[in-house]
């Protein structure tokens, strides 16, 4: 029997729990955070004891799915594998039907995760189910954060089209037509950071992943020759390359003697996602941002103030982000705003006068420039401070590592391919302090 489950962010924040014994509080898995954080040699192993509590854990899409098991219960008497595997097999119905799965996603969708949860570890006890069984049982729906929308299969104008992540009654077998070759090879990575207000990476954290989806008869190799080679090995000498703190390899897949290591081999399978590699930047990599945010915030009148932002695009002409939003929190007695922008066309600001949030949103910005936002804060009094916001966006043709596909091949060929070769990169949390 389990006595609490929870999903926590490499901060030490619990993104979701649920507790199964009445007695129980959210402290139990303050050993568990704690045993996170002070490890000495990285994460602890997927079960430990500490404080007398047993628990067990998983690390998946950068998420901590962890269960405290009962003492001499029939599920601590049946070993830890079996809690390892049910962990697995529950972010695996989660990842199928929510989506992606971001600490922002799984905060959006805590009342279907909810009901998987009670499906899957009834009151505690761990039952084996799928997502195709538990669909009929979930009654919410999918609620899906902009930055964390699930990829389609549909090529873009601007690299990735976007679309709701879909549910398993949505899915289907899928049925590969001869007359469609399509293969898809997508470099995604999701940013988390924090910036100082002088736009200094304080610390930064970058994840990404190859994956590769395609649409051919037959099981032809797919190999993917990189720019750098995916190592955790630090290099000797004066290095430009990207410099990884942690890479794993999908089952299957190879990596050639040849070309330092660049190239890797992966037998395909029509219509089925294969996750490549997934890998993460080194702490001492410089951490280039896609966007950089200055601000500065002045009296005009006793009463009013005038916050002026300015957010530039550091990725380049060729990219493009399809929305880019800055929220932060006006000072309390603000009644309300008045703005003018510069800069792309598409741009919004709202204030809401309950919570007082100040949105602004950027739609199509182009890489290479940078839109101004001039903001007169009413009532707000005329010297005020704001000390952070959050920066969500989304940024296609372009990755922070510099990662590149820079050969696709099939064995054996196949005739009139079209192979479509896409990056993106998408914030999971990236604060920007103003003062």
């Amino acid at each position: 029997m389990l006595r609490a489950f929870c999903i926590a962010n490499k901060r030490g924040e619990i993104l979701f729990i649920t507790i199964f014994e009445p007695l129980v509080t959210k402290a139990i898995f303050d050993p568990f955070l704690s045993e996170l954080s002070s490890s000495p040699h990285g994460d602890p192993p997927p079960f430990f004891t500490k404080e007398d509590h047993k628990y067990v854990y998983v690390f998946r899409d950068d998420l901590y799915w962890a269960c405290v098991v009962s003492q001499n219960s029939l599920t601590d008497e049946c070993g830890p594998l079996l809690m390892t595997e049910s962990l697995s097999q529950l972010h695996q119905v989660c990842s199928t039907l929510c989506g992606a799965l971001t600490q922002h996603s799984i905060t959006a969708n805590a009342t279907l995760i909810m009901e998987i949860v009670q499906e899957t570890m009834n009151g505690g006890f761990v039952q084996m189910q799928t997502a195709d069984k538990l669909q009929s049982c979930i009654y919410s729906t999918v609620v899906a954060p902009k930055e964390t929308s699930a990829l389609t299969s549909v090529p873009g104008l601007f690299g990735i089209e976007k679309s709701a992540p879909c549910t398993a009654a949505q899915q289907s077998s899928l049925a590969v037509d001869s007359s469609k070759r399509e293969l898809y090879v997508d470099v995604v990575e999701k940013v988390w950071a924090s910036v100082s207000s002088s736009g200094t990476v304080i610390r930064a954290e970058v994840n990404g992943s190859i994956v590769t989806r395609c649409f051919l008869p037959g099981n032809p190799v797919l190999s993917l020759m990189l720019n750098t080679q995916l190592s955790t090995t630090p290099k000797e000498g004066f290095n430009t390359g990207t410099r990884m703190s942690e890479v794993e390899f999908g089952n299957g897949v190879e990596i050639g003697s040849g070309n330092n290591g660049r190239q890797l081999s992966v037998m395909t399978v029509p219509g089925q996602e294969i996750t490549i590699a997934r890998y993460t930047l080194a702490p001492d990599h410089p951490h280039l941002l896609p966007f950089t945010l200055t601000s500065s915030i002045h009296s005009l009148t006793p009463s009013d103030s005038e916050l002026r932002l300015k957010l530039t695009s550091n990725t380049g002409m060729g990219t493009v982000s399809p929305q880019v939003t800055f929220k932060t929190v006006a000072p309390v007695s603000t009644a309300a705003v008045m703005s003018q922008t510069s800069g792309p066309r598409d741009q919004v600001i709202r204030f809401s006068p309950e919570d007082k949030t100040l949105t602004w949103t950027i739609s199509q910005f182009p890489g290479g420039s940078y839109a101004q936002a001039f903001i007169r804060l009413v009532d707000s009094g005329g010297d005020v401070s704001i000390e952070a916001g959050e920066l969500e966006f989304e940024v296609s043709r372009w990755v922070c590592s510099g990662v590149r596909i820079e050969r696709v091949k099939l064995n054996p060929p196949v005739d009139n391919l079209n192979k479509w070769v896409r990056y993106l990169t998408t914030s999971d949390s990236v604060s920007i302090r103003l003062s």
